[in-house]
């Protein structure tokens, strides 16, 4: 009998227990609800994907961007009856800092931009055109080149070849590698990019336009080096220098001194026999008149 009667005093102590532990279970998610604070939305958010900071798009390829919106509205500006809304609104894009383009699509923008470098900065406004607040904004920089993004610049001298004999106008030819030849119109220095100088003897002779043939007049007789520079937008060398060397020799008339005195031969004989034609005249002339003059 005792064996049950201490049975059944454990078995009534059982859901007083129970109800203690979920008295304390509400009591701790009561203190964690007061003490926890409220959530807030998150705000609107812009975020450039593509390009990345200083990429170089080259090949004079158009700048693509592209970009990701979240937590505002794209729509149209200007609609009537409508002030700001804090979750819509469009995006000013401005390249340089100057105002380029109003984007109303999570679409990808290509951008027709010079050689050299550029900012693009993408900014959300509302609808009336007023910046957020706090400001929502997203730039990027890039390199703009007509060369190719990757690459070591080379040239080569083709025409002539080293050691040939020319005379004193001479064509040259080159060959250039992973570099574009461009006119030079004051445009920023960019990579992989500018054109061709031509050196006599270390001095500066000629800067052809992009893709020409250079040609050198009035070269001196004897060994004469020139040298094919790949330089810069702003005519500064490149970073290593690039450039290619050949050695001509320069030949004029054999024998200069003989050939003066073989001109100035035949001037002198054909001088002398102008004058003897013109007195051979004069004497014909002379002649006639003193025989129309004889007769009655």
């Amino acid at each position: 009998m005792a064996r049950s009667c201490g049975s059944s005093a454990l078995t009534k102590a059982s859901p007083t227990s129970a109800g203690a532990v979920a008295i304390l279970v509400l009591l701790g998610v009561l203190l964690i609800s007061i003490e926890s604070p409220t959530a807030t939305a998150a705000g609107p958010s812009l975020m450039i994907l593509s390009p990345a900071n200083d990429d170089v798009i080259g090949n004079g390829s158009p700048v693509v961007v592209r970009f990701a919106v979240a937590n505002f509205t794209l729509v149209q500006p200007g609609r009537f009856g409508e002030g700001p809304n804090a979750t819509e609104g469009h995006i000013d894009l401005f390249v340089d800092g100057g105002y380029s383009w109003l984007l109303t699509r999570m679409e990808p923008v290509s951008l027709a931009l010079g050689s050299g470098p550029h900012t693009i900065r993408l900014q959300l406004v509302h609808n009336n055109g007023t910046r957020l607040n706090p400001d929502v904004s997203a730039s990027v920089r890039v390199m703009v080149t007509q060369g190719p993004a990757l690459g070591t610049p080379t040239i080569r001298i083709v025409s002539p070849r080293p050691d040939a004999v020319t005379g004193h106008d001479v064509y040259f030819a080159v060959e250039v590698m992973d570099f574009a030849l461009v006119d030079a119109h004051g445009q920023p220095n960019a990579p992989n990019e500018g054109h061709v100088q031509f050196l006599l003897n270390g001095n500066f002779q000629q800067e052809p336009r992009a893709h020409d043939v250079a040609f050198l007049v009035d070269l001196p007789d004897g060994n004469n080096t020139i040298t094919a520079r790949l330089v810069n937008n702003d005519n500064s060398p490149l970073t290593p220098d690039v450039f290619a060397n050949v050695t001509i020799l320069v030949k004029g008339a054999a024998d200069p001194t003989a050939s003066g005195a073989t001109t100035g031969g035949i001037s002198l004989l054909l001088t002398a026999i102008l004058i003897v034609l013109i007195v051979r005249r004069r004497k014909a002339v002379a002649r006639v008149a003193n025989q129309v003059a004889a007769k009655p």
